[in-house]
């Protein structure tokens, strides 16, 4: 019998566990946990689901439910243990009603996931976890002779006649309320903290407002090979950005979590626009040394068909660049993104090294620094949606409410 109770109790502290990695990620949906994720590059269905509209009940993450539940699972289990005897039976029939109807919850949550389009495999492991612990809860159950018994001592326990069933219960109710307490609250720090720099709601109100005050421009946009995103999707979003800068950096992070919330039905479409007088004729002074050579490498992981690998390699490491950019660089960057694509044994890495190399990717280049000084672009990023110009790196919350605004129409 021993063997179901560590069993279970491995199976509740691993749900624990990885409802724990979900809450995080809910909150730090910008951060990449590597291994411990559920995909890589700007493919992550996890945030997809996080950030989805029934991630939440009452304000609360579904997660800081998972978390609470597995864990009263674990704490249940292990009192159970160190009680022995008579509390053996009890802990385990009362566990028994709430894993079933964590399943039927589950089972809710899965359609819901269907619903959105994406495979959280974080949150399928929790469902699997939790189905295996209603099984070796029923096979504990059925090897119990006299379930009548059972159900005879779990009613005790509800309805103590003595004073230390009595000092038990309430132990266990008080128990279960500074669980919730302790978990929902650190829940709650998570939120006010991660909502500390946002801005009120009247000032995202405001810049929407401005926004769509903009007469849209009647812009065609040149072909560009360097995409991110679905091609067949509705809403385009053109970007002129240099991929050294800061600013575009920090619209990195901006991009992996649009791209995770909006997969199938955004495409992020780029253009160079080094700020490296270099190769680019309208800058007096480099702001980015080596930005020239950065937007080559983009070209020629385009050419090579790994730009989509490449682009997040090379700015998961911009903090290398800090200390200057080079052919180092570029090399540490493509044999990762080759790994990522599955092109590591294929002519993919001759085909960006010749496209580094040959003049087209500098007429690419200057075409593109061409066109966008047609259009009057002055810094990076700069960014069309509908026609509208964004300067710089807007808040999260703006960028939300007018790719959701766009996708309704």
């Amino acid at each position: 019998m021993r063997k179901y109770f560590n069993i279970i109790l491995l199976l509740s502290f691993a749900g624990a566990i990885i409802s724990g990695i979900l809450l995080y990620q809910h909150f730090y949906p910008d951060l990449d946990l590597g291994f411990i994720s559920c995909g890589s590059g700007f493919n992550n269905p996890c945030i997809a689901v996080g950030q989805s509209p029934y991630a939440s009940i009452l304000g609360i993450p579904l997660a800081a439910f998972g978390i609470f539940y597995f864990t009263l699972i674990t704490f249940l289990i292990l009192i159970a243990d160190y009680a022995e005897d008579y509390y053996y039976h009890i802990f385990m029939g009362i566990t028994f009603p709430i894993v079933a109807a964590a399943n039927i919850a589950d089972i809710v949550l899965g359609i819901l996931m269907i619903k959105i389009g994406e495979m959280c495999t974080l949150c399928v492991s929790t469902y699997i976890l939790n189905i295996l612990i209603l099984l070796f809860l029923f096979l504990y159950l059925k090897k119990i002779s006299d379930i009548g018994k059972l159900f005879e001592i779990i009613k005790g326990f509800i309805r103590p006649e003595t004073p230390d069933r009595k000092a038990v219960l309430s132990l266990f109710i008080v128990f279960v309320f500074f669980l919730a307490f302790s978990i929902f609250s650190g829940s709650n720090i998570l939120k006010v903290k991660t909502s500390g720099d946002k801005p009120p709601q009247k000032q995202i109100d405001k810049l929407v407002k401005g926004f769509y005050s903009q007469k849209p421009e009647a812009l065609s946009f040149p072909e560009s090979g360097m995409k991110i995103g679905n091609p067949e999707a509705k809403l385009k979003i053109y970007a002129f950005t240099d991929f050294l800068c800061s600013a575009c950096y920090k619209f990195y992070l901006l991009e992996k979590y649009i791209l995770a919330k909006y997969k199938n039905r955004i495409e992020i479409i780029y253009y160079h626009y080094p700020l490296d007088s270099s190769c680019n004729s309208y800058m007096f002074d480099t702001v980015y040394p080596g930005s020239c050579l950065a937007s080559g490498s983009m070209y020629a992981a385009y050419r090579a068909g790994i730009f989509s690998e490449y682009f997040y390699i090379h700015f998961t490491q911009h903090s290398k660049h800090k200390d200057g950019f080079n052919s180092k660089n570029i090399n540490e960057a493509l044999e990762q993104a080759l790994i990522e694509s599955g092109k590591k044994d294929n002519n993919a890495r001759d085909i960006f090294n010749e496209s580094l190399k040959s003049d087209k990717a500098g007429e690419q280049i200057k075409s593109d620094i061409e066109f966008a000084e047609k259009i009057k672009i002055e810094a990076t990023p700069t960014v069309y949606i509908a026609g509208r110009k964004i300067v710089g790196v807007p808040p999260k919350e703006f960028i939300d409410a007018i790719i959701t605004t766009e996708l309704s129409k």
